[in-house]
This record gives structure tokens, C-alpha cells and sequence, in this order.
């Protein structure tokens, strides 16, 4: 019997080594009688499916125990105890056709399950643990983002994740999805900072279009800039864009009339606190009605650009309108 715990609160670094366990022990053609994925599981749960006799014709069976309570709380009631002590002793015993996953948000080495799981000399754990980082920690970011490319087989410069990371944040999750859009675009070669710059969320004349935009200010850059935006982005990028960076606004606006700090929302975010104050100095003033409401028909907007009710283009210039 194999036993791993993977932990901690990145969630897309944590999802990603779920993935590749599951590949490499799972057999497909096997359906559920090599896979159980067990969530929020109570003692006797596991002990059930960890005890039972498996049936995959010799093949392996991953059992996923997500969260389970006894590794991030005290348990709750004496009745578990026995029950406990008798899992742990289930899982002391070797069964070369099972696999035993752990995986939780968070753990608590200072209560017995855990102490005992992640200290034991003999079971062999394999023991990962995925954290976010810190927004100061960019470093690091971009260190990930380019092992994470090298897995998934994309090639990338460095100079394309350091641009990615300084406007993106360090959290994995947004950073992959704008990293899967400019490999598309790259179509087989490396991506450049130039494509960063060029497709991805971050060039500062966009943001520069929508900042006036939102202000209702310099209208008539904002159109100048617009149709040189038009003449190499799709209106649907575009959208994208628009949807993302208002309800980004609209949560910090949120955050603050609830009497959030800045450095709470840089921490929640994952951004540098500069650029939190930064926003809220720029945009504090611009009503909620109009955050709301523009959020509300930029939606509207993109729904009828796809479905064909609009052109796509003259959708956008509507919304830049309004």
C-alpha cells in the first residue's frame, strides 16, 4: 500500500499533481473499480473503502481521501478515536494493490492523526505540499511558471513569464490560463514577451482605453486607440479582457466599503499593494451604479457578438460608448 498527502493552498499546483497520480495509477479501462474519490470523509467512510477487498483483476486502485477532518481539526467526539486507531492500523499494513491519497487544504501536525501520518518512519509517505506565494515572490512565480511549461511541453521565455508575473500576480491558476491562450496563438514555436504584449491581458494602451472609458474621459483617444487595438485583436479577446479587469474593480470596491484593508486585498488577490492602492485611488470615485451596470451590458454585449445577434466589432464600440 502506497500512501501520499499532498496539501496546501495552491490550488492549481495541487490539482496538476492529482492529475499526473491519477495517470500514472490508474488503468482507464478499469472505470471505477480502480478509482474512489472519497470528500469530506468521515472515519468510518475511510475505513470502509480502505479495508475493502479490491476487485481490479490485479490491477492498482487510487482511493482519494479529500479533506478528511482528522488532519486539519481535533477530532470531535471519543467515539472516532477507536475508529481511528483502527485505520491507522489498517494503514500500517501493506497492500501493494491500493494507493491511498490524502489530500487537504490545509493540515494540523500538532493533532494525532496528522502528527502520526506525517511523521512515521516506516510508512514512506509521500509528503508534497503546494502554497501559494506571497506577491512579493515573483521570483519564484516565474520559476514555477516555466516548470509548469516544460511539463505541459510549451515553450517560453523567460522574458514572457516575467512579464506575465508582474502584471498577473503569482497565483498559478490566471497565469496557466493566459499561458494556454499564447501557446494557441504562438502555434508551435516559443512564446515571446512580444506575444505577451501583443495578446495577452497586458498592454498598457488597453488598459490605458479602459481606465478612460470607465472615467468617461478623452473619448476620443479611447476610439483612437480602440481601432488600433481592433486592427490586431479579436473583439472577443477583447470582452474577455473587459469582463475580467471591471469585476476585478468591482470586488475591490466591494472589499472596501466593507472595511477591507489594502494589504488584506493584496494578500486575498495575490497582487503588490501599490497596485490595489493604485486602482482605488484611480477608480474609487466612478459610481457603483456604473461599475454595475457596465459589467451588466458588457455581458450583453459579448453574449450577442458570439451568438451572432451583433457584429462583433460594433458590439465593442458600443460598449466603449457607453
Amino acid at each position: 500500500m502506497a500512501i501520499s498527502l499532498y496539501y496546501g493552498d495552491e490550488e492549481y499546483l495541487l490539482k496538476q499533481e492529482v492529475k499526473r497520480l491519477r495517470e500514472a495509477v490508474i488503468n482507464p479501462q478499469m472505470g471505477s473499480l480502480g478509482h474512489k474519490v472519497l470528500e469530506n470523509p468521515s472515519v468510518g467512510q475511510v475505513l470502509e473503502v480502505v479495508g475493502a477487498v479490491c476487485f481490479n483483476l490485479g490491477g492498482k486502485t487510487l482511493i482519494e481521501l479529500h479533506e478528511f477532518p482528522f488532519l486539519g481539526k481535533t477530532a470531535s467526539a471519543s467515539a472516532d478515536e477507536k475508529q481511528l486507531a483502527e485505520l491507522m492500523a489498517l494503514l500500517e499494513q501493506h497492500d501493494a494493490a491500493k494507493h491511498i491519497l490524502f489530500v487537504s487544504t490545509k493540515i494540523n501536525r500538532s493533532i494525532k492523526f496528522a502528527k502520526w501520518l506525517t511523521s512515521h518512519k516506516t510508512l514512506g509517505v509521500d509528503l508534497k505540499e503546494f502554497k501559494t506565494l506571497a506577491f512579493w515572490q515573483a521570483d519564484e512565480a516565474i520559476q514555477r511558471v516555466m516548470q509548469e511549461c516544460r511539463r505541459r511541453g510549451i515553450q517560453m521565455e523567460p522574458k514572457a513569464a516575467s512579464l506575465l508575473v508582474e502584471h498577473q500576480g503569482v497565483s498559478m491558476q490566471p497565469l496557466m490560463t493566459e499561458i494556454e491562450k499564447l501557446s494557441v496563438y504562438a502555434a508551435g514555436r516559443g512564446v515571446t514577451a512580444a506575444d505577451v504584449m501583443t495578446l495577452s491581458n497586458h498592454n498598457e494602451n488597453t488598459f490605458q482605453m479602459l481606465a478612460d472609458w470607465l472615467n468617461n474621459r478623452n473619448r476620443a483617444e479611447v476610439f483612437q486607440t480602440l481601432d488600433e487595438l481592433l486592427l490586431r485583436q479579436h473583439p472577443v479577446q477583447l470582452f474577455a479582457l473587459t469582463q475580467s479587469w471591471l469585476g476585478n474593480l468591482f470586488q475591490l470596491r466591494y472589499w472596501r466599503e466593507r472595511g477591507m484593508s489594502e494589504a488584506q486585498m493584496a494578500e486575498l488577490t495575490k497582487k503588490h499593494p501599490y497596485k490595489i492602492k493604485k486602482d482605488l485611488q484611480e477608480f474609487g470615485r466612478v459610481p457603483f451604479q456604473r461599475l454595475d451596470s457596465l459589467r451588466t451590458k458588457a455581458l450583453d454585449l459579448e453574449w450577442k457578438a458570439k451568438t451572432g445577434g451583433l457584429d462583433g466589432k460594433l458590439a465593442f464600440e458600443i460598449l466603449m460608448g457607453s
